[in-house]
C-alpha cells in the first residue's frame, strides 16, 4: 500500500474512532437520562401509591374508629334481647367476675365458647383477663415532635421525648420516623373517637343508676381504661373493655364487655371505604413490625396489602425525548459533516496533486520544445528550408499551451462562480460557422477531417447563448477527438427536437470503456489507457465543458456510438426556452 493510501486509511480510522467515542458518549448520556427519568417516574408513582395508601389507611381507621365508638356507647347486653343490626358483630356479651356470661343472643354462646377456646362460659372472665391486651400501642404512642433543628429542644418536650429527625428523606430512618408519626396520628384520632363513645356511655351510666365505674380497683392492673380495644383469641377477633360494678350490697364487681367480630364482614366494610383508591387490595393480620412499614391500621390488628400491579414503563416526556432526538440528530449530522468535509479535503488534495502533476507534465513538453527550437534557430543550426517547419511546430506548441491555460482559467472562473457571459440570440449555423475552420485545422494536425452538413435545416434554429462558451465547449470536444480517436472523420451534426438544439460531435475512435464513462466528466480525470500512453491533457476539458453547458441551462452528455467510437451531445436552449448558456 502506498504512503498516500496509508494516510487515507489513517484519517478514516481516526474519524471512525472519534465517531465511536461521540456516539458512545451520547449512548451513555441517553441511557443515564432515560434511567434517571424512569427512576424519577417510578419514585413519583411510588410516592403517589404511598399517598393513596396513606389516604386509604386514614379512611379505614376513621370508619373503624366510628364503628368502635358506636360500640363503646352501647349499653350492657340484655340477655333476652335479639342480635344487633350490625352484620360485622356475631355476638355481644358481658363476662362477669362471678362467672355469669350475658349475651344478646344466648343461643350463640356455646358456639362462641368453642371458637375462643373456653371449656365453659364461667371461665370467660378469667380467660379474658389473662389474655386481654393493653391499649394498642398506636393509641398511646406519643406523636414525635417535628422540628427544623433536631438538636434544639422544643418547648414543653423533655430530653427523653425529644425526637431526632433524620435529615435525609431517602434514608430508611426517615421513612421509619415518618411511618411512626403517621400511625401515631391515626392512633390518636381513633382514640379520640372511641373516647367520645365512652363519654356517651358514661352519661347513660349516670342516668341509669347502674353504678358502673371505670376507676382502677385493687391490684387489677389491666383495668386502666374502659376503652374498647381489639383482642385476638386464637383465630377469632374480639372487641373488649373492662367494666367495674358497684352492687347494692356495696361489693364491687368487675366484668369484661365485648363483641365477637365477623372479620370477613368487618374487612369488607373497611375495604369498601377505599374501593375507589386501591381496588383489589386486601387486609391481612399484622404484627408490631408492620407499623414501621406504614401499611398497618391503627384501629385493628390488620395491615393493608395492595393488589399486584403490572409495572408500566411510562414514556419519556416530550421535554426529554425531543432534546435527546435533537442531540442524536446533531451528533450524527456533525459526524457525517466532518466525514464529508474530510473526504472533500482529501479529494481536493488529490485534485491539487493531480493538477500540479498534470500541468507540470503538460508545461514541460512545450517549454522544452520552445527552448530547444529557439536555441537551434538562434544559433543558425537550422537550414533555411527547415525553418518554416520549426516555426510551425513552435506555433502548434504555443496554441497547445494557450488552450491549456485557457481551460485552467475558465475552470477557475467556473469554480469561483465569477464567469462573465455575453448571451445573444443567434442562428445556430451562423454562430458555429466561424468556428469550423479552427476545428478543421485542429483535426488536420492529427491527420483527421471534419464532416458537417451546412444545409441541414436544424442549423437554422435560433438559440440564445454565449458564442465564446459554445466555441470553448465544441473545441474541447474536437480536441479530445483529435487526441484520442486519432483516425477517421469527426462529424458535427445538429438536431432540433422542439425543446432545444442538440449539437453532436462523433468520432470513429476506439470509444470509452463502460467502466470509465461514469468518471470522464470528473475534473483532472484521465482514462487508464490515456494515462498509460501519456496522452496530452490534464483531464479538465470534459469537466469544464459540462459545467459551461449546465451553467447556461443546457447540458453535455456522452452517448456511445452505434458502430464504435464516442459521441458527445451538447444541448442548447432554443430562443425563448431555458436560460443563456453563460
Amino acid at each position: 500500500m502506498s504512503r498516500r493510501g496509508r494516510t487515507v486509511w489513517l484519517v478514516h480510522g481516526l474519524i471512525v474512532l472519534c465517531a465511536a467515542l461521540i456516539l458512545g458518549a451520547m449512548a451513555a448520556l441517553t441511557r443515564g437520562v432515560v434511567n434517571t427519568e424512569r427512576n424519577r417516574a417510578s419514585m413519583e408513582m411510588h410516592a403517589n401509591e404511598q399517598e393513596q395508601v396513606r389516604l386509604a389507611l386514614w379512611r379505614m381507621d376513621a370508619a373503624a374508629a366510628n364503628w368502635i365508638a358506636d360500640e363503646a356507647q352501647r349499653q350492657v347486653p340484655d340477655p333476652v334481647a335479639k342480635p344487633g343490626d350490625k352484620r360485622e358483630v356475631k355476638l355481644r356479651f358481658d363476662a362477669r367476675e362471678d362467672g355469669l356470661l350475658l349475651a344478646d343472643d344466648p343461643d350463640k354462646v356455646p358456639e362462641f365458647c368453642t371458637a375462643v377456646g373456653l371449656n365453659s362460659k364461667s371461665q370467660a372472665f378469667s380467660a379474658m383477663c389473662s389474655q386481654i391486651p393493653e391499649i394498642p400501642s398506636s393509641w398511646s404512642t406519643p406523636i414525635p415532635p417535628v422540628q427544623a433543628d433536631p438538636f434544639q429542644q422544643s418547648e414543653g418536650v423533655s430530653q427523653n421525648q425529644q425526637a431526632v429527625i433524620p435529615q435525609s428523606r431517602a434514608s430508611n430512618a426517615y421513612q421509619t420516623f415518618a411511618n411512626s408519626k403517621e400511625i401515631a396520628d391515626r392512633g390518636k384520632a381513633v382514640k379520640n373517637a372511641v373516647e367520645s363513645g365512652k363519654t356517651q356511655f358514661e352519661a347513660w351510666n349516670a342516668n341509669s343508676g347502674n353504678n358502673i365505674g371505670f376507676t382502677n380497683v385493687g391490684d387489677w392492673n389491666l383495668l386502666r381504661s374502659s376503652l374498647p380495644r381489639p383482642a385476638r383469641f386464637g383465630d377469632e377477633l374480639l372487641l373488649l373493655r373492662h367494666l367495674q360494678w358497684k352492687l347494692p350490697s356495696g361489693i364491687t364487681s368487675r366484668s369484661i364487655q365485648g363483641a365477637w367480630i365477623d372479620e370477613t364482614a368487618m374487612k369488607g366494610l373497611l375495604l369498601g371505604e377505599i374501593s375507589d383508591l386501591l381496588p383489589g387490595s386486601i387486609l391481612v393480620n399484622s404484627t408490631e413490625a408492620d407499623a414501621d412499614q406504614g401499611n398497618a391500621l391503627a384501629s385493628f390488628p390488620w395491615k393493608l396489602k395492595l393488589a399486584q400491579a403490572v409495572e408500566i414503563v411510562p414514556p419519556l416526556p416530550d421535554t426529554i425525548r425531543y432534546p435527546l432526538i435533537a442531540g442524536w440528530c446533531a451528533a450524527v449530522v456533525a459526524i457525517l459533516a466532518a466525514w464529508l468535509l474530510v473526504i472533500g479535503l482529501l479529494r481536493l488534495s488529490e485534485r491539487r496533486a493531480s493538477f500540479v502533476s498534470a500541468v507540470t507534465h503538460e508545461l514541460r513538453t512545450p517549454l522544452t520544445t520552445f527552448q530547444l527550437y529557439s536555441d537551434m534557430l538562434a544559433s543558425g543550426a537550422v537550414k533555411e528550408e527547415k525553418r518554416g517547419e520549426y516555426f510551425r511546430t513552435l506555433r502548434r506548441e504555443a496554441e497547445r499551451l494557450s488552450h491549456l491555460v485557457e481551460n485552467v482559467l475558465a475552470f477557475s472562473r467556473i469554480e469561483r462562480r465569477c464567469g462573465i457571459s455575453a448571451p445573444t440570440t443567434r442562428i445556430a449555423g451562423e454562430m458555429v460557422a466561424p468556428m469550423v475552420e479552427r476545428f478543421r485545422g485542429r483535426l488536420q494536425e492529427a491527420g483527421m477531417d471534419l464532416s458537417i452538413d451546412p444545409e441541414d435545416k436544424s442549423w437554422e434554429t435560433p438559440v440564445k447563448a454565449d458564442p465564446a462558451a459554445v466555441e470553448h465547449v465544441l473545441f474541447n470536444l474536437i480536441d479530445n477527438a483529435a487526441k484520442y480517436a486519432a483516425r477517421g472523420i469527426v462529424r458535427l451534426d445538429a438536431e432540433n427536437n422542439g425543446r432545444g438544439l442538440k449539437i453532436r460531435v462523433s468520432d470513429e475512435g476506439p470509444g470509452i470503456p463502460p467502466k470509465e464513462r461514469g468518471r470522464i466528466f470528473h475534473a483532472f480525470h484521465k482514462s487508464a489507457a490515456a494515462a498509460a500512453e501519456s496522452r496530452p491533457g490534464v483531464g479538465l476539458g470534459l469537466a469544464l465543458s459540462r459545467r459551461l453547458a449546465r451553467s447556461g441551462g443546457g447540458n453535455l452528455e456522452f452517448v456511445a456510438g452505434e458502430k464504435g467510437g464516442s459521441s458527445f451531445v451538447l444541448t442548447l436552449p432554443s430562443c425563448g426556452l431555458g436560460v443563456p448558456l453563460l
